[in-house]
């Protein structure tokens, strides 16, 4: 890491804690809502409507996002989107009924996507080739960490002093982190590399958008985030109703997928930066975690159709989110490969495919559990497509420039 600017390790560490605090605005509605449902008589397909309202907003305005990233760079627009999903979370404390519950999540959710396309056009721009794999699994790593400390340190507010408590103290930890950030940040636009701003070509929107590569990319990533989401949405539920965990007891268990995809996140990165720095072909190392990654986060979410001792269940979820987490810098280190000079945009176009599955995975489980009263719909449901991910990525996925 020689070659690295003055400054730029101080930013990535910011970057990282900008997706922790991303992520605890996220589960905060999870943790919430079993108590929410109780106070205010809603249904479980009505709770899947909230969830799905912050990924509408999050998909709606992600590839915007993405050329506000790379047409201002990161300090500006990354300090206003946390400035202002922040301030939403916080409002949201103040709801007791469905309408504007919905407006702030998906106000949420839509200020929070510029926060991966600022973070891949600093990666893109700023850190060398060798280290882009183990910065992203890093950056990336901040979601997990949210979860570790978040679900059980969430689950002890919500219990000491109600649910809205945790919107307050979630969303007011964005102060801190805004304030550090427009100190340590570079400033204006020297965020991207001055020497690919003047020659940076138009923005390829019909090779994004038609070529096998990238196709397969941003379809594969909507297998990757249906999974995800149907985790981060439902997992504290199905932890207390088909598990029979206690609110405490499920804080705790909750957060064990995230510790070990924390883990395994970081460790996928210096994996297949090692295997190309030893002479194996980029395509070759991100391909090997995204398909393998893939493959087993979905057969291991399956065994919970058989798995009858609540903390096998646990064991079972922990090795999907693991092995799901093996992927997910494969995904966006591939898109900066693809297109170093647009990593902003076409990590926003793959995210919007990614995030549909967020607003499709939280209500279609919510619609399977109201009319089968069953659990079992729901997983298989996300076991196949995960899998599905590995089966479109293996053919179709290359590491290789599409738009020069």
């Amino acid at each position: 890491m020689s070659r690295w600017k003055e400054g730029l390790r101080a930013t990535v560490i910011l970057c990282f804690w900008a997706n922790v605090l991303a992520a605890l605005v996220r589960i905060n509605i999870s943790i919430a809502a079993p108590l929410m449902i109780r106070s205010f008589g809603w249904d479980d397909a009505q709770m899947g409507v909230v969830f799905s309202s912050f990924f509408l907003g999050y998909v709606l305005f992600m590839i915007p996002g993405g050329v506000l990233a790379d047409r201002f760079g990161a300090r500006r627009v990354l300090a206003w989107g946390v400035g202002l999903w922040s301030a939403f979370s916080m409002v949201t404390a103040g709801c007791s009924t469905i309408g504007p519950l919905l407006v702030l999540r998906f106000l949420t959710g839509a200020c929070q996507a510029v926060n991966f396309p600022c973070m891949n056009n600093l990666i893109a721009t700023q850190v060398p080739l060798e280290d882009r794999a183990k910065v992203q699994g890093f950056v990336l790593s901040g979601m997990m960490l949210s979860s570790v400390i978040g679900l059980p340190t969430g689950s002890w507010i919500v219990k000491a002093w109600g649910w809205p408590a945790i919107f307050l103290a979630f969303g007011g930890a964005g102060a801190p982190w805004l304030w550090a950030w427009l100190r340590r940040a570079p400033p204006g636009d020297s965020v991207s590399h001055p020497a690919l701003r003047p020659a940076k070509p138009p923005i390829p929107w019909r090779v994004f958008f038609t070529h096998r590569s990238t196709l397969g990319l941003t379809l594969s990533y909507f297998s990757h985030n249906y999974a995800s989401y149907f985790l981060l949405s439902w997992l504290p539920t199905y932890l207390i109703q088909a598990r029979g965990f206690s609110v405490s007891a499920m804080g705790f268990a909750a957060a064990l997928p995230a510790l070990a995809s924390l883990v395994s996140m970081n460790a996928s990165g210096w994996v297949s930066d090692h295997l190309v720095q030893s002479g194996a072909s980029r395509q070759f190392a991100r391909k090997l975690l995204l398909c393998g990654g893939m493959a087993g986060s979905g057969l291991f979410l399956l065994t919970l159709l058989w798995l009858s001792n609540p903390y096998a269940a646990v064991v079972a979820i922990v090795l999907s989110g693991a092995s799901r987490s093996l992927a997910t810098p494969a995904y966006w280190t591939l898109s900066m490969d693809m297109a170093p000079r647009h990593a902003g945009i076409l990590s926003s176009i793959m995210n919007t495919s990614g995030n549909l599955a967020g607003v499709v995975a939280p209500a279609v489980t919510g619609f399977l559990l109201s009319s089968t009263g069953s659990w079992t719909v729901p997983i298989a449901a996300a076991a196949l497509i995960s899998v599905t991910g590995a089966l479109v990525a293996l053919p179709t996925v290359r590491a290789d420039e599409v738009a020069p």
